[in-house]
């Protein structure tokens, strides 16, 4: 009986002990009652409210000065009627030690630095030694101006012995304080660092105009078709023509340029070295080795000259609208060694064929004559356009549009192979003639002239001082190409 009613005790005292677990693993926590932090306001203000920042900088000697100035947008004189008024920003320019273009988000960042300044501790209410905390004489003395004319005076002293902050005191309150890192590093800035380091942006896509010159290189200029002179007027597809080094444009392949200009968007300034120099041929810029000039369509120039390389990896450069000294990474300009045929279409001679109305085609004994007749359809329905219907001949020999164009692309497709610049003698082993139907020459030729066992040179509108040599087999492969064409017309008949 007495172990029964043991057990049964045991039994209860369990349930009790499983009561109480379940209890108090479901009992809801009893909210902690924190204090929200303090926050130690030093500074607060509307940071659009201030006009000025002075900087002194007691290490260094530096003392900068930022300005508040309001510009109008360019191209927001031209507005609609509802708005007459131009489109304006406000901006900060320097004022000391002179102008310069300005990194904005950083002067801004400055700005908060006076408008939201909290502490992280107070470190002494009235403190008897300054000296301790760099505050006795000063790292940096900031002022900041309100529009009306109030000034707010930041003394910046030591950094704190972990390193997690400054020391710092405002002129009028007698407290030492610890504030966040980002506040003393953006009072303490040097000059350079609150510079841009961008230079002007050419847009690739829209580029219309580049020139590359220098010391003990070819002279490289390149235009967009619509810009060629007369003289200098293009029959082909191209949308650049490189203008030099060679006497006639050449085209230019755009994928080719387009992956060089798309590094001309990574050019920056590294470091600024000399904005008044008294004497250039310190940095090598008396006689730059280099040039470089790009106009986009938007009117954007990038002027470049540059100097003397230095040991780590550096050069000295200028651009064309200041009178400053810059160093630049010397590897982000090895694009530009290139040279013109690097770049330039290889084609001896490239005519679009809507610009031709016949072809002579001569050589090896052999006389052929291609020539197209194109004339307009008029548009049955009212809205349509008229259409300009081609018929192809071969010796006065109508022929299929297909196989013509095929064959005048074997023509138009004899490339160069090397430059060499020569007098061409002889006569030639093939001589094309285009006769034009635009622009002011009614005719342009094309011969190869055997130079050697290996090469032809090319002769272009008659001019016997050649600049390049094609390998004799090209030959080879066009009248190849012009056996097939004839056998295929034969055929059809």
């Amino acid at each position: 009986m007495r172990r029964k009613r043991s057990l049964i005790s045991l039994l209860l005292v369990l349930v009790l002990l499983i009561g109480a677990y379940v209890y108090l693993s479901n009992r809801p926590e009893e909210e902690e009652e924190t204090e929200p932090k303090q926050v130690i306001d030093i500074s607060k203000v509307d940071r659009e409210k201030i006009v000025k920042i002075a900087l002194e900088n007691k290490e260094t000697g530096e003392q900068l000065v930022f300005e508040q100035e309001t510009r109008t947008i360019e191209g927001s004189e031209q507005n609609s009627d509802e708005e007459k008024e131009p489109k304006t920003e406000t901006v900060w320019v320097t004022t000391k030690p002179y102008a310069v273009e300005l990194v904005q988000s950083k002067v801004t960042d400055l700005a908060r630095s006076f408008s939201s300044l909290t502490a992280n501790l107070v470190v002494e209410e009235q403190p008897e030694d300054l000296s301790i905390y760099g505050l006795k004489e000063p790292k940096v003395i900031a002022t900041a101006t309100l529009d009306d004319g109030e000034t707010i005076v930041l003394h910046l002293g030591n950094k704190t012995a972990d390193g997690s902050g400054w020391y710092l005191m405002k002129k009028g309150d007698s407290k030492v304080y610890t504030v966040g890192t980002y506040h003393g590093d953006r009072l303490s800035l040097s000059f350079s660092d609150y510079r841009s380091k961008d230079l002007a942006v050419i847009d690739p896509l829209k580029m219309n105009y580049m020139r590359i010159t220098g010391a003990d290189r070819r002279e490289i200029e390149i235009v967009t078709n619509d810009d060629l002179t007369d003289e200098e007027e293009a029959y082909g597809l191209n949308l650049y023509y490189m203008i030099k080094p060679f006497k006639k444009p050449r085209g230019v392949d755009s994928t080719k340029l387009g992956e060089r200009l798309e590094k001309v968007t990574s050019l920056k300034i590294k470091e600024f070295v000399d904005d008044h120099p008294s004497d250039y041929s310190k940095y090598g810029l008396d006689e730059p080795k280099l040039n470089l000039l790009i106009k986009d369509q938007d009117g954007t120039t990038l002027d470049l000259s540059f100097g003397s390389s230095l040991e780590d990896g550096t050069i000295y450069f200028k651009t064309g609208d200041s009178d400053a000294v810059y160093l630049m990474d010397e590897s982000s300009i090895e694009f530009l060694n290139f040279a013109p045929m690097d770049v330039a279409d290889k084609f001896a001679l490239l005519v679009n064929i809507d610009d031709v109305d016949q072809v002579v085609f001569e050589g090896r004994g052999r006389r052929h004559t291609l020539s197209i007749e194109r004339t307009t359809v008029e548009a049955e329905e009212e809205g349509e356009e008229d259409k300009e219907v081609s018929t192809y001949y071969l010796d006065g020999r109508e022929v299929e549009e297909k196989p013509f164009k095929s064959f005048y692309q074997s023509i138009i497709g004899i490339v160069v192979d090397t430059e060499k610049a020569h007098t061409a003698e002889g006569r030639p082993d093939l001589k094309l003639t285009y006769h034009l139907n635009k622009g002011t020459r009614d005719r342009r030729t094309v011969e190869l002239i055997p130079h050697d066992q290996d090469f032809y040179s090319l002769v272009v509108d008659g001019d016997m001082e050649s600049e390049f040599l094609i390998f004799r087999n090209r030959l080879d492969w066009v009248f190849g190409a012009l056996d097939e064409f004839i056998a295929g017309s034969e055929d059809a008949d």
